[in-house]
């Protein structure tokens, strides 16, 4: 079977119309039909595809703007949009195939109103989701590797290698999203969507592979990886042309006018690492049924790896697994670590002055009392609760040794005891917190990052845990100023030098904060974690500078593990923002994207590809 015989595969098409009525002007009702082609097939030589719809109407009548968590289990006759993707591969070839959407012309309702959602259906009727619910959008640039063209809505990209017949059911639902506000609509809305299936053999995208690795023998990653930064002839020359570039200037951010893209070396905790920097375009992996962006290649040989979605071209939401908090509470010091401890005590600190700034007219609440609810740890002010001007009230407050926290219900609160002018009060804070700096390091509590990334590594990768090294992960909670434990003082960790020195490392002096599976001090439960913030400048980025050109860059905010302070009462991780830019701001209880991260063993293979995007490292 010759490439040309397979070479266009498919572009089979058909056709969901959506009617959208407005009702009165608060709310709209619509109902949407699926009209199309019956079953249609093309046969090229050994291999058949077919894109069918296996019922020709779908009717949502007088249905309502609805959330995602409704829309994704409407399983009612007409509320889905049912077909199948079909091979027959004979001999060793395999198939790329993406299932795309793309708007008709003429319609008169926004597709960025409209929710779409894609499952698999197994013979039992069991759904899995392939793509989350997500409004319509258009790709910049077509997809060489399955033969998709540009301007259209990617919603799956999936590979067939089996020898034989396969069939894969696919479900889609659109519903319209519950933000939307129709009070501006003159009803009589219409939407079409016309929805395609592209596919190519992986023969015609090998012609374009740099072959040099398996040309010249090199067959695992961690090997190819670095003589293809310059093809160099053995690992060796490879590492000293790397180190010959020396230190990158970390205070811009790359790419630059005085440094190229590509591989640098730095020491980590286990020797030489090369990491990569810039607009980087050949370092995708293809791993597990997702993509991966290689960050560095570790001191031991491993190859550390960011998430970057489930094909090619991800980015935002699709780039990440959730949009989560790094915890759910923030008031304690405790909280910027990837696990924690909760054993706090009540501390009323006597010792302790602090100053309190008022606004000369705002009224404060003041108690004579208050009240600690352990489960909430909350504090509540009690007794004669009354409303007060600082300004005005001021010996009032003092001499009858009130109580406030400005609100009634807080985190910490405060035993008014002077003042030293009419709108600052001298306070002694009444905390909830650990003993002292040593407690709050003991690992614990599981944050709520690590719960959502250790089950989606059990949902996703367990099956290929022996493909996995263990790797420290750094939570580095080394601290620069501050008690690192009081919630009535501020902490600054040694990560927010990077505002000032922007001298960014690889290595993690703490025991305690050296996550991974053997540490019992800071022990994992599975080998993936986050990105530091070190990683993170080191790629391209810098403080508070956007940077859309480097190859972390995935157009949503997303966490790294490295902390940078507990300040203003919030306890702070490092960030990055969807522009790029690294920040230091970022309390634990904002959201961001998560992106897990892992290592490949040093002796792992690869069977295909030379880290591009047309042609990712493809794991043997």
């Amino acid at each position: 079977m010759t490439k040309e015989k397979i070479k266009n595969i498919l572009t089979i098409t058909t056709s969901i119309f959506l009617l959208i009525v407005v009702i009165g002007i608060s709310y709209a009702a619509f109902t949407y039909s699926g009209v199309g082609q019956k079953a249609n097939t093309i046969t090229t030589g050994a291999i058949t595809m077919s894109y069918t719809e296996s019922s020709n109407t779908i009717s949502m009548n007088n249905a309502l703007p609805t959330t995602d968590a409704t829309g994704k289990t409407r399983k009612n006759t007409g509320e889905y949009f049912d077909f199948t993707v079909k091979s027959s591969i004979a001999g060793n070839t395999d198939i790329n195939y993406e299932i795309a959407a793309k708007e008709e012309t003429g319609n008169t309702f926004s597709g960025s109103n409209i929710k779409y959602y894609l499952t698999t259906v197994d013979s039992a009727g069991k759904e899995t989701e392939v793509m989350a619910p997500r409004t319509y959008y258009e790709e910049p640039s077509g997809n060489v590797y399955t033969g998709r063209p540009s301007d259209m809505m990617s919603l799956f990209v999936g590979n067939l290698n089996q020898q034989g017949d396969t069939t894969i059911n696919y479900r889609l639902r659109l519903w319209v999203d519950e933000n939307y506000n129709p009070q501006n609509d003159n009803g009589g809305l219409t939407y079409k969507v016309r929805v395609n299936v592209y596919g190519q053999t992986s023969d015609t995208v090998a012609q374009a592979e740099d072959t040099y690795c398996k040309d010249n023998g090199f067959t695992t990653l961690s090997d190819c990886m670095l003589v293809m930064n310059s093809h160099e002839a053995t690992v060796e020359s490879a590492k000293t042309a790397i180190k010959a570039k020396g230190t990158p200037d970390f205070s811009k951010i790359a790419p630059n006018d005085t440094e190229t893209d590509g591989l640098y070396m730095a020491e980590d905790d286990e020797g030489e690492s090369y990491y990569y920097r810039g607009a980087v375009k050949n370092n995708y992996v293809s791993f597990a049924g997702f993509i991966w962006r290689i960050i560095r290649r570790n001191g031991d040989g491993s190859i550390r790896m960011i998430y970057s979605g489930k094909k090619i071209g991800d980015i935002g939401s699709d780039a990440s697994i959730g949009y989560i908090q790094y915890a759910g509470k923030s008031f304690s010091p405790v909280y910027v670590g990837y696990k924690y401890n909760e054993k706090f005590s009540l501390h009323e600190n006597n010792e302790v002055i602090r100053y309190v700034w008022f606004t000369n007219t705002q009224k404060y609440n003041f108690g004579t009392g208050y009240t600690f609810d352990e489960s909430t740890k909350k504090f509540t002010l009690t007794g004669d609760i009354k409303q007060l001007t600082w300004t005005d009230n001021h010996e009032e407050i003092v001499n009858n040794q009130l109580y406030s926290c400005l609100n009634t219900s807080c985190n910490v609160v405060y035993k008014v005891t002077g003042y030293n002018d009419d709108n600052v009060m001298k306070v002694q804070p009444i905390t909830y917190n650990v003993d002292n700096y040593q407690e709050t390091l003991q690992n614990r509590i599981d944050s709520s990052i690590k719960l959502k990334i250790d089950q989606w590594y059990r949902t996703n990768l367990i099956q290929y845990s022996s493909y996995l090294a263990d790797e420290t992960f750094c939570n580095n909670r080394n601290i620069l100023s501050g008690s690192g434990y009081k919630e009535d003082a501020d902490t600054i960790y040694v990560t927010n030098e990077l505002y000032e020195n922007k001298s960014p490392n690889l290595k993690c002096s703490n025991e305690i904060d050296k996550f991974s599976l053997t540490n019992e001090k800071a022990k994992l439960d599975y080998p993936v974690a986050l990105i530091t913030a070190d990683e993170v400048m080191m790629a391209g980025a810098t403080v508070n500078n956007p940077n859309n050109k480097y190859y972390l860059y995935n157009n949503q905010d997303y966490w790294t593990m490295s902390p940078i302070g507990f300040y203003d009462g919030v306890s702070r991780i490092g960030f990055v923002l969807d522009n790029g830019n690294l920040i230091f701001y970022c309390g634990v209880a904002d959201h961001g994207g998560t992106r897990p991260v892992i290592n490949i063993k040093a002796d792992i293979q690869i069977i295909r590809g030379d880290g591009s995007s047309l042609n990712p490292f493809v794991i043997k």
